[in-house]
């Protein structure tokens, strides 16, 4: 027999190892003896002829290719130099020498090898795929996505190239491409966990919820390490696999190991708060406070246990004692803006605002430079009339350059409120210039043109607040109210309907519709809707307040260990 079939891979990866099952690299020997390499994988084919290419003299490169077949690097790496001194233009002595290398974990030597593969012979796709291969266990994945990509054009059905530009796609987190490309190349999917768990993470990303559910349920059967565990709960509390989640995270809790209990512990307890079992959560918690084992705790995690204490209590209607809870988070982690946020939230949500304000200043002497607690503290003086206060605190941070709307959108509400509506169209009028396009700059720039007795110009910024959020029932009902004062009604009519098929019930739009349709003449529509006079305060302006700040999950290494 004078060919033997010689089929190879990048062997010996670090990061492959123990990933790919029973896929090895097989060498065929010259006798036709088998030898498997159980950390690379079989999937590029090219030939080497023996012995007619090579002529007796050759006996360097046999016995390199020889030693690598049974796993002898060092002299392999010795043949194969020699060699490459013989055979200087040969692009394959160059690409067997770089898996020896790289085998060696001389991955910058390795690369050396296979770029001065590719540049004697741009069609040696095998070159290609091996430095792909190694620039993406280094996590370079331009470079890794170029390479592998350029194998393709060369082998457009290479299995190889197609499953680890897969896992450079998965690792960018373009999920789509990701997906064909690991589909496109028939490799079975590796019992690897942290591959699982980005899969996991990319059929979600992609709204795929029942792929996304069947590979977190293999996840949550497969051995993990501690780490591991939280991730793979956050997954199945996504897809709603609650039993699943608490019931895995009861594993580690149960441990005789205190810290290893500790983390467990107020993980369990955040699970089932965002199960919405709230008094089981803050039974939980009120554990990790009372029992011995938890009295390494740090401040840090001890402030982060009130916390979730007192979100739990918030959700039960215990205001006191889901405000003293906040309290003592703050107290024991002063730097943290969440814990104040949450205080400062809690507290205007019960309309306690002089203690709201106390709280934020008080939050704000420990983080001064905190954009939230003085936006908080912005929206407490504005909920209390305070408005020389607000006004002070919202042009502070417009002031700034604040990249975000909030402010500038309570500068206006401020000076709204005080009869300057035409200011307040100005200020947001320059408020779009510095930031784009905004959803909430343009609403209320609608309704302060409005004010001003710019009609026209108000309809043309509602008109822009819809287009950027056309699911807003009050942009469609400051629209439709604008349109009937002009005498538009057929318009208005349409924006007042849709609001209301966005907000069914809304009782301003209800009032405003039947008053459109008497202007249109028909009484027995218009008489359908009662007559309302209240109006409510618009929900752009409530998202001053916010909302509750979860919790961080812990995991071991957070936890300090």
């Amino acid at each position: 027999m004078d060919r033997w079939k010689l089929r190879t891979a990048f062997c010996g990866s670090r990061r492959i190892e123990g990933k790919l099952g029973s896929q090895a690299l097989v060498l065929l020997s010259i006798t036709g003896q088998v030898f498997f390499f159980a950390t690379a994988i079989c999937l590029a084919n090219y030939w080497v002829p023996w012995p007619s290419l090579w002529a007796a003299q050759d006996d360097a490169l046999q016995q390199g290719l020889a030693a690598l077949s049974q796993n002898h690097l060092d002299i392999a790496l010795d043949r194969l130099t020699v060699a490459e001194r013989e055979h200087p233009s040969d692009a394959r002595v160059r690409n067997f020498r770089g898996i020896v290398l790289a085998r060696l974990g001389l991955d910058a030597e390795a690369a050396r090898e296979y770029r001065e593969a590719v540049r004697i012979d741009p069609t040696l796709e095998d070159a290609y795929k091996n430095l792909g291969f190694l620039e993406w266990t280094k996590h370079d994945l331009e470079d890794a996505r170029a390479h592998l990509t350029r194998a393709l054009d060369i082998a457009p059905d290479d299995s190889f190239a197609h499953y680890y530009l897969g896992r450079v796609q998965l690792d960018s987190k373009l999920y789509e491409s990701a997906f064909q490309e690991l589909d496109q190349s028939g490799v079975p999917w590796p019992a690897d966990v942290e591959f699982l768990i980005e899969v996991a993470n990319g059929y979600r990303a992609l709204g795929q919820r029942e792929e996304a559910r069947k590979v977190t349920n293999r996840l949550s059967t497969m051995s993990l390490k501690d780490g591991e565990v939280v991730s793979v709960v956050q997954l199945l509390l996504s897809v709603n696999e609650n039993d699943a989640a608490i019931n895995l995270l009861h594993r580690p809790s149960e441990r005789q190991d205190p810290t290893c209990r500790r983390w467990a512990q107020f993980d369990l307890a955040l699970a089932y708060l965002l199960t919405g079992k709230y008094g089981t959560a803050a039974d939980r918690a009120r554990v990790f406070l009372k029992v011995p084992q938890f009295d390494g705790a740090s401040r840090a995690e001890i402030a982060s246990v009130w916390s979730l204490i007192g979100i739990s209590d918030a959700h039960l209607n215990q205001e006191e004692s889901a405000i003293e809870a906040f309290r003592q988070a703050a107290k024991l982690d002063p730097t943290r803006e969440e814990h104040w946020l949450n205080l400062t939230r809690e507290l205007m949500e019960l309309n306690h605002y002089a203690d709201a304000i106390s709280a934020s200043r008080e939050g704000l002497e420990s983080i001064p430079k905190s954009y939230a607690l003085h936006l908080r503290l912005g929206a407490a003086y504005l909920a209390t009339d305070r408005y020389s206060e607000a006004e002070a605190v919202f042009r502070q941070l417009a002031n700034a350059g604040d990249p975000l709307p909030t402010s500038y959108v309570g500068l206006a509400q401020v000076l709204l409120r005080t009869g300057r509506a035409e200011e307040a169209a100005s200020e947001l009028a320059a408020a779009n210039e510095k930031i784009g396009p905004n959803f909430l700059i343009s609403y209320f720039q609608g309704l302060a043109l409005d004010r001003a007795a710019r009609p026209a110009e108000a309809v043309s910024a509602l008109q822009d607040a819809i287009r950027l959020n056309p699911s807003s029932s009050e942009a469609h009902l400051a629209l439709g109210k604008t349109e009937l004062a002009i005498g538009r009604v057929s318009d208005a009519t349409a924006q007042l309907q849709e609001s209301l098929r966005l907000s069914p019930g809304n009782v301003q739009a209800e009032r405003l519709l039947s008053q459109a349709y008497r202007r249109a003449g028909d009484v027995q529509t218009a008489s359908r809707y009662a007559e309302h006079t209240v109006e409510t305060l618009p929900s752009a302006e409530r998202d001053l307040l916010g909302d509750f700040l979860l919790p961080e999950w812990q995991t071991p290494h957070e936890a300090g260990h």
